[in-house]
């Protein structure tokens, strides 16, 4: 690999106690062990992930593992999805996928070899599983897409498969809704109902609202739960609070936009730089934030905003990686870009130095990539390129090479390959028709 897999990609998020337990949705899911698929489709801040967090923390022995992946934009290169998605099964059961994943890397297979291989592993175990992919629609790669669906067309009845989305995915549900094979949970069912909002408010937040204030709440946000949220912080301390009410309004995002820059502006001077300069992590740990901000508090800020509740995400049981929630980053790094927009090269270098005394090589690019350090990032790369072509992984190096200027490509005669220019055609070459079956997975 050109890197070592990210164990935290892996890491189902721990239950947290500050929030409101859905036990009607919860139910739904422990009764769909007939189905198949499970689709949670709706947008930012609907609290899915969560919901899935609670479902498998508070779950009664199903006789099935639970498995776990949390997507991002890298997943986009077919064998490092499907290298990621074998890791998860292993770390439900250890030892399934290894023949998959031999074939997945093999010059020789082709993706319905892989898949074919992973379905029969999965037939001919004794082990049930329940799979996982979360944030599925940072996937756009057609390869990916149309393997998976591929995968869920011959699911063997030991794999359930949950996929969290902002948009419906590219699969046959039509076909699966038909057949009792599919259960889906979407933004209606999500939102929080005013006894929801109620115990939100009050219990959680301590607010001390009255009936007719969360029903005022609750009925502009339409139970938008990222909207509740930063309604309930904006209004803490606050001593207006029947005025803040009164001119609330939740039901868009730049309602939402709006009320997380109050938030924002409500923190104390170290604790918002330390959000906007760390806003540039896709993960975060005390180290890597000292690293960035050049102060010495990461992990004692981590932990704070983590008591807090300000929009941060355990990714494993230690309380050492977070990431800031999707929405509330948003806003710092549109903060930031206002604000400081002469340092983002710069904490983009600091954090690439980091990922690479670290060993995450193709983290380390993205932040050079992003610093526009691109002879860094150039030498870097140079160092994953045995590595991602041993592994397969031709759309990662394409996408690298893509983002650097021609000048410094043609300065090194020896990258000179196929790949640049073809390795996204490859990836995305579909598996449905019997021509495409026999292409290969890069």
């Amino acid at each position: 690999m050109a890197g070592p897999l990210l164990e935290t990609k892996l890491h189902v998020p721990g239950p947290r106690s500050a929030l409101v337990a859905r036990p009607r949705l919860i139910s739904r899911l422990g009764q769909a062990d007939e189905q198949t698929l499970i689709l949670i489709s709706a947008p930012a801040g609907f609290g899915k992930t969560t919901v899935l967090a609670e479902w498998l923390a508070d779950s009664p022995a199903t006789g099935r593992s639970h498995a776990w992946l949390s997507l991002d934009q890298r997943d986009n290169d077919p064998v490092l999805f499907w290298t990621y998605l074998v890791a998860a099964l292993d770390k439900a059961s250890t030892g399934i996928g290894a023949r998959a994943l031999a074939a997945l890397r093999s010059t020789q297979s082709s993706t319905e070899d892989f898949l074919t291989t992973l379905i029969n592993e999965l037939q001919g175990g004794q082990d049930r599983f329940t799979l996982v992919l979360d944030d599925y629609h940072v996937i756009d790669n057609q390869g990916v897409q149309e393997a998976l669906a591929f995968l869920v067309e011959n699911l063997p009845s030991q794999l359930q498969l949950v996929i969290a989305s902002r948009a419906d995915p590219a699969l046959p549900l039509p076909r699966l809704r038909a057949r009792g094979r599919l259960l889906e949970i979407r933004a209606a069912d999500l939102r929080f109902t005013l006894e929801e909002a109620g115990t939100y408010f009050n219990a959680v937040m301590g607010l001390g609202l009255t009936a007719q204030d969360i029903a005022a709440l609750e009925g502009r946000a339409e139970g938008w739960i990222a909207a509740l949220q930063l309604a309930a912080l904006s209004m803490q301390g606050r001593g207006d609070v029947a005025g803040f009410i009164a001119g609330f309004a939740g039901d868009d995002r730049y309602v939402v936009d709006y009320l997380a820059e109050e938030v924002l502006q409500r923190q104390p001077d170290d604790v918002r730089n330390f959000l906007l300069q760390t806003s540039i992590l896709n993960r975060l740990n005390g180290q890597l934030c000292d690293a960035v901000t050049g102060q010495n508090t990461g992990k004692a800020m981590l932990e704070a905003l983590d008591r807090g509740n300000l929009f941060v995400v355990q990714l494993d049981d230690r309380r050492w990686w977070y990431r800031y929630h999707h929405l509330f980053a948003d806003v710092l790094r549109a903060r930031l870009m206002d604000e400081q927009p002469g340092r983002i090269h710069e904490l983009h270098e600091r954090a690439s130095l980091w990922h690479e005394q670290n060993g995450d090589i193709p983290e380390a690019i993205r932040h050079a990539l992003a610093a526009q350090d691109f002879e860094r990032a150039a030498d870097l790369i140079e160092l994953a390129i045995p590595a991602l072509r041993k592994d397969r992984q031709e759309a990662t190096l394409s996408r690298w090479l893509e983002a650097l200027p021609g000048e410094l490509i043609h300065a090194r005669p020896g990258w000179a390959s196929p790949t640049r220019g073809r390795s996204s055609r490859a990836a995305s070459s579909p598996v449905s028709t019997p021509a495409s079956r026999r292409q290969s997975i890069g």
